[in-house]
């Protein structure tokens, strides 16, 4: 087959080519590895969050929703209102609830804290999972009087039992009930983050419908439905149940529809896009990089090229000996770039632990194997394009009469020329990008979220629900327990409370003293904090107006509360708040007794909800957070110290999530700094090769105009009239593409906006300064080898 046969000549002749060229070769390589490995490695987090396939059954028809409204963009959903949407609807085979349960595992060494996921009967069906071991949870499991069983996750089952297989049947306690295990499921099934154990919702006394107890709802579509129907239907289920209950449904007419796997990659989707989309420029850089240096080589193959059409090769044949000499070095960088992108893989993996959901999943598949070659191939097209483009349009008796054979073509230089304006302002789009990010980096670790969390010791205590039942007794023993640690060396002061500022508190509907009435369907929704005396001290929230709860308001659950500086300003903005009342969840008056600064979450620009205290004695909670103001005491020891006193009033109480209130809220920003990380990385990348574009055609100009500077120099031409000669030519390029950099970042960076805080995405200093620092670098990059020019002697120089 004669193409075989000469595109393996081709192949053999182009690798002989790059052998003789070992530092071209190298630098090629290099240069496309860096930009190959970045785009791989970025694809295999795209594939193992965005694109690998949920683990269960046909995955696309499965749905989540929740409830939601004017006021409030998701809210739990009551049993009852579950109940109609699952007789009301029609675009489902089945749907189930799911919500997190805490509950503590006692009978071993020590107590053991588990958070659980508690859902309905036909959960497991819906997901289309079965078992590994044992069975699946049936209808009678929740009914009344049935005994209460247990399904573990394969993880738990393997750590706590390890791997029993007669594990079914056994009883395990929780929360001093008897569970029987009944079956377990397979491995890395799980949603929701990966639970130890699943239970039933059960019989309780959650048929109020008032009471939102279903966080939210997994549901399958029924085959042909979509989402898009589904989310109309439901809402309008939403509004009929609106109607027909207002009272226990205000604020509640409409439904989130999203797929399964929209609902845990949401969050996070837009960003990697974004990171996909510049890591993309990175390898356009590269392209171009390579392709610059593929034209200065081609021009000093001109002859060879030439000669070659002489003897009767055809322009085609050519051409495609460029592109298999290109297509080498594209599959040569592939390989490197696979290298670096297992290593980066790594890398991102433990950088992206906390910050990214499904990342446990990344690796090197087969998917991720194929994407980096068909890069690889694109890659090696894409700059084999411009020499062989070049020469297509050469006349081969026009280069043989030439009598050198590296005089520069006009058309060949402005290529060149616009590539490396096309690499500098993709690099100062990028560098832009990285800035804007870098700087909300620093304005979040030096913003106020109105609390101090400095050398505050965090932890969290699970009280059975089958202990301390009599009326008071929890509250007594929550009050024991903050006596005791608030006594040990160390303290400066200890609280409790239902949430960390900003990390998952609840919220609550109020009524104001002064308002007209409410109208039917019409809130006042708060988040609502439930804490000790010691709170507002031991998180540094200062007082305003007022004053705190005494120990006494606070043990007998007092009807007070304080109110943040928003709610006061928002309902007596004319008067003192101080001795107004507020209505919640009873028809009982509670009096404001101080005004407090506005709290925020840490790392969100959102508008935090007007905000009610109330008094831990008033709402004993079973899972409070300890939090403990510490002085120059080491934290270990004293985490030590407070575990013996909490055990000394009850040693089956876990402490759990025992951690420094810095660090909590470090990770909760860990994906800004994941995405600021990255995205600084790849415009560090994108200035190296633009940078190195700019002094490499700088070089070339250097050697190609060697002859013309020994004539300049001959004729008493001075040395800055050589550097001035070559800096401005490579300078008037940077300076071009800066200008066009400019334009496109002020153009891109819109898309970035939800990913910065307090920062503008046309920060003015951010523009300045990329600006100005690139343009020192590429002046850097032009004077080296334009100093280099000024250094050849005049009458070496002549005989070029």
């Amino acid at each position: 087959m004669p193409i075989v046969e000469t595109l393996i000549q081709d192949i053999r002749y182009g690798l002989r080519m790059l052998r003789k060229n070992p530092g071209f070769t190298a630098g090629a390589v290099l240069t496309l590895a860096l930009g190959i490995g970045a785009n791989t490695a970025m694809f295999s987090v795209i594939n193992a969050v965005l694109l690998r396939p949920l683990p269960y059954h046909e995955p696309e028809r499965l749905v989540w929703m929740t409830e939601s409204g004017d006021e409030v963009a998701n809210r739990w959903l009551s049993f009852p209102n579950f109940q109609d949407w699952r007789v009301r609807h029609d675009a489902f085979e089945s749907m189930s609830t799911i919500r997190g349960w805490s509950l503590t595992m006692t009978g071993g060494d020590q107590p053991m804290n588990l958070n659980a996921r508690m859902i309905t009967a036909d959960y497991f069906k819906v997901m289309g999972v079965a078992p590994l071991i044992g069975r699946s949870f049936i209808a009678s499991d929740d009914q009344p009087g049935a005994n209460p069983v247990t399904i573990l996750s394969y993880g738990f089952w393997q750590n706590q039992f390890a791997g029993d297989p007669e594990i079914a049947g056994k009883i395990i306690t929780l929360d001093d009930r008897a569970y029987t295990v009944i079956g377990v499921m397979p491995e890395n099934f799980y949603h929701q983050g990966p639970p130890p154990i699943w239970l039933l919702v059960g019989p309780q006394n959650w048929n109020q419908r008032d009471v939102r107890i279903a966080g939210s709802v997994i549901a399958r579509l029924k085959p042909g439905a979509t989402i898009e129907q589904a989310r109309s239907e439901m809402n309008a289920i939403s509004q009929q149940l609106a109607r027909e209950h207002p009272v226990a449904n205000a604020g509640a007419n409409r439904v989130n529809v999203l797929s399964l796997q929209a609902s845990i990659t949401g969050n996070v989707r837009p960003a990697l896009l974004i990171l996909f989309g510049a890591v993309g420029l990175v390898l356009l850089i590269s392209c171009a990089n390579v392709a610059n240096l593929l034209l200065a080589r081609a021009a000093t193959r001109r002859k060879e090229f030439a000669v070659r059409a002489a003897l009767g090769a055809t322009r085609g044949r050519v051409v495609r000996q460029l592109l298999v000499e290109s297509l080498i070095l594209g599959l040569a960088g592939g390989v490197v770039g696979l290298v670096l992108a297992w290593w980066s893989s790594a890398l991102l993996g433990r950088m992206a632990q906390t910050a990214i959901p499904r990342i446990e999943g990344l690796h090197l598949s087969y998917r991720v194997l194929g994407f980096s070659l068909v890069v690889s191939i694109l890659s090696g097209i894409v700059f084999g394009l411009a020499p062989a483009w070049r020469f297509s349009k050469a006349e081969p008796q026009e280069i043989l009469k030439d009598s050198s054979s590296t005089t520069s073509e006009r058309h060949g230089k402005r290529l060149r020329g616009a590539l490396v304006i096309a690499e500098v302002a993709v690099s100062v789009a990028l560098l832009i990008g990285a800035g804007l990010l870098i700087k909300s980096m620093l304005r979040l670790s030096t913003s106020s979220a109105g609390y101090d969390s400095n050398n505050v010791l965090t932890m969290n205590l699970k009280v059975s629900r089958n202990r301390y039942r009599e009326r008071g007794e929890l509250a007594r023993l929550l009050k024991q327990l903050l006596d005791r640690v608030e006594t040990q060396p160390g303290v400066e002061a200890a609280a409790l409370s239902a949430a960390l500022p900003g990390l998952g508190e609840w919220t609550n509907d109020i009524f104001p003293e002064g308002r007209a009435p409410l109208t039917p369907g019409e809130l006042i929704n708060v988040d609502w904090a439930i804490v000790s005396a010691g709170y507002f001290k031991t998180l540094g929230i200062p007082l305003l107006k007022g004053r705190t709860f005494t120990r006494e308001e606070d043990s007998e659950g007092k009807p007070v509360l304080l109110v943040d500086e928003n709610l006061a300003r928002q309902f007596w903005p004319d008067e003192d708040a101080v001795g107004k009342h507020i209505k919640y969840d009873s028809p009982i008056w509670h009096e404001v007794i101080g005004v407090v600064k506005e709290t925020k979450s840490y790392g969100s620009e959102a508008k935090p909800l007007i905000k009610i205290y109330t008094p831990m004695g008033r709402s004993a909670q079973r899972n409070p957070v300890l939090s403990v103001r510490t002085t120059n005491t080491q934290p270990q020891n004293l985490v030590m110290a407070i575990t013996r006193e909490i055990h000394a009033l009850d040693k089956d109480l876990p402490i759990t999530e025992v951690a420094m209130f810095d660090d909590i809220l470090s990770r909760e920003v860990s994906p800004k700094r994941f995405n600021t990380a990255l995205l600084s990385i790849f415009a560090a990348l994108a200035l190296v090769l633009a940078v190195t574009g700019v002094y490499s055609l700088t070089s070339y100009a250097v050697a190609e105009r060697t002859h013309e500077v020994g004539i300049r120099m001959a004729l008493g031409a001075r040395e800055r009239d050589v550097l001035r000669l070559f800096i401005g030519q490579g300078m008037e390029l940077v300076l071009a593409g800066v200008v066009v950099g400019l334009a496109g970042a002020f153009a891109l960076t819109r898309v970035m906006t939800s990913l910065l805080f307090a920062v503008s995405a046309t920060d003015a200093l951010t523009f300045t300064t990329v600006s100005v620092g690139l343009t020192a670098i590429a002046l850097l990059a032009c004077y080296v080898p334009a100093r280099r020019a000024t250094k050849v002697d005049p009458m070496i120089a002549l005989r070029y």
